[in-house]
């Protein structure tokens, strides 16, 4: 019996999680936390929009002031490098070559079938723009170049990365965690391993932090996930996904209880 009544609110959780999905993805000003309800569609769909940084509607009123004097040390992290014998180097060694050659394996089929996209389909030699259409493989393979020693190939990613444009995307919404991470950051990572050898990677990060900085621009500082960043630019006005932000709460709501149900 305490089995049945766990499945049955499982199944409540459940049908109302997707009920309440439904309802707020077909009636979107249903929660409308102030924004404007009503958007205006732009006047040519092939019209190309680029994103220029506007002032902000909520300037931040104070900053926390950055720490002063010395630096505390703080102890390694770094594990001390382990004593090998010639059979072990030799094993390592093997072992860091055919990491090395699966990489240039999937890099050579980039580059011959979807540079500059995001990323390659590899059954069929395609290709797919899932992050935004700004090369996410380039940027994100450059700190592995640097790493595994292929300058060449590195430099030749860091001239393509110059022609990507930030300021505009085919999409209309921009996946604020992905494009910190892979780009913001893979910009910076790569910056940081060539010890600044290539001040256009700085350039590039800029370029990016700049574009971020719009998803900030809420009541209260807290950056949109799913950032419509075509609504910012022609309106300015920041409005935020409601149903992939119910997603986020419903699943969280459901995995709460699925945890204390034990109990």
């Amino acid at each position: 019996m305490p089995a049945i009544r766990r499945w049955r609110l499982v199944a409540i959780v459940l049908v109302f999680g997707f009920t309440s999905f439904y309802y707020l993805a077909n009636r979107r000003n249903t929660w409308n936390y102030g924004y404007s309800s009503y958007i205006p569609p732009s006047s040519s769909k092939s019209e190309k929009i680029h994103y220029t940084p506007l002032p902000n509607r909520y300037p931040v009123t104070s900053y926390i002031p950055l720490p002063t004097g010395k630096p505390i040390a703080l102890p390694s992290i770094q594990a001390p490098r382990p004593t090998e014998d010639v059979a072990h180097e030799t094993e390592r060694i093997q072992r860091r070559e055919a990491v090395k050659n699966s990489f240039l394996h999937s890099w050579k089929g980039y580059r011959e079938h979807a540079w500059l996209r995001d990323e390659v389909a590899p059954l069929t030699g395609g290709y797919r723009d899932t992050f935004g259409g700004w090369a996410a493989t380039i940027v994100d393979s450059l700190d592995t170049l640097w790493i595994m020693g292929l300058r060449e190939e590195f430099e030749i990613a860091v001239d393509a990365a110059q022609k990507i444009d930030f300021t505009t995307m085919d999409g209309d919404v921009v996946n604020v965690f992905e494009t910190t991470i892979r780009y913001l950051g893979g910009f910076l990572g790569a910056y940081d391993v060539s010890e600044g050898q290539y001040p256009e990677l700085l350039r590039k990060a800029t370029e990016v932090g700049e574009l971020l900085m719009g998803c900030f621009d809420t009541p209260n500082r807290m950056p949109i996930s799913r950032w419509d960043w075509k609504r910012y630019v022609l309106f300015h006005i920041v409005v935020g996904s409601y149903w992939f932000l119910h997603i986020e709460i419903c699943a969280r709501r459901c995995c709460s209880i699925l945890v204390l149900l034990p109990y």
